[in-house]
């Protein structure tokens, strides 16, 4: 289990919490990536995968006003085919905006950053038949995997980087990454991924396929995750939002506390 005391609630880290947020997305690329082309500096942290996807060729930024370090980060993605992708951790000033400008990197939005009170999560369940289980043996790794490359269009290689596959699965109750699926009529339909650190129980990886989308599953394979979490005494759950989640994060009980900026560039930019 993590060694940081959980965080009591939003309100008890108010000052800090939407850093907190943007930061735990590093926190879980710096555990799971290294091993897997990932490259990290105290300022900064770079993945070239060679993936076709700006996520699998990344530099997540821990500053908005050091220049070195930006251009440090960004300029082996300069070289390579594939999209890219610059995370702004701490959002980016019209300074920082235009040194990643200068090298190809156009705005592409802001992440919301998001928090809950896990006490405060809705209610949810699952049509009739419908299975919620935790990913632990391999014999539903490689679903797993096809299931977020398909409900996110992701190359697979990418999400393999994300999954049990690349990263196996700890069965213990208090293990920092736990995955989870939904089950219907044999197959897994959606999924999340779960990484306890730094106090906070995160949400990661979060898809449903799309002829089960609108019922309810992502909002389930979100929140029961965090029940579980509030079982070994964590009380604030956080995520990145994609624009399609927020409303269904937003009706679960969770804040907005903050938004992560991400430019992308793409090839012959």
């Amino acid at each position: 289990m993590p060694s940081s005391p959980p965080v009591e609630s939003i309100a008890a880290c108010a000052d800090t919490i939407g850093a907190r947020t943007a930061g735990h997305l590093d926190h879980l690329w710096r555990l799971i990536m290294p091993s897997q082309g990932g490259v990290a500096d105290a300022d900064w942290f770079r993945l070239i995968s060679g993936e076709p996807h700006p996520l699998g060729n990344v530099a997540i930024l821990a500053w908005d006003d050091h220049d070195e370090a930006a251009i440090a980060a960004v300029t082996p993605l300069l070289s390579i085919p594939q999209p890219s992708a610059a995370i702004c951790l701490h959002g980016a000033s019209e300074h920082l905006a235009g040194v990643l400008a200068a090298r190809g990197f156009q705005p592409h939005g802001a992440m919301p950053a998001m928090a809950v009170d896990i006490h405060d999560v809705a209610t949810t369940s699952l049509p009739h038949g419908d299975t919620f289980e935790r990913i632990a043996t391999p014999a539903a790794f490689g679903e797993w995997t096809d299931v977020l490359a398909t409900g996110y269009d992701l190359p697979r290689g990418l999400s393999r980087m994300l999954s049990p596959e690349a990263l196996g699965a700890d069965p213990a109750d208090d293990a920092a990454i736990q995955f989870f699926a939904i089950r219907r009529d044999g197959r897994l339909v959606a999924t999340s991924m779960m990484f306890l650190d730094d106090g906070l129980a995160g949400l990661y990886c979060v898809t449903t396929l799309q002829d089960a989308r609108g019922q309810g599953l992502g909002a389930h394979v979100t929140a029961e995750p965090l029940r579980r979490a509030r079982t070994l005494g964590y009380r604030v759950g956080v995520l990145q939002s994609s624009d399609a989640g927020h409303p269904v994060y937003r009706r679960l009980g969770f804040q907005d506390v903050g938004a992560v900026p991400l430019f992308i560039r793409m090839p012959g930019s």
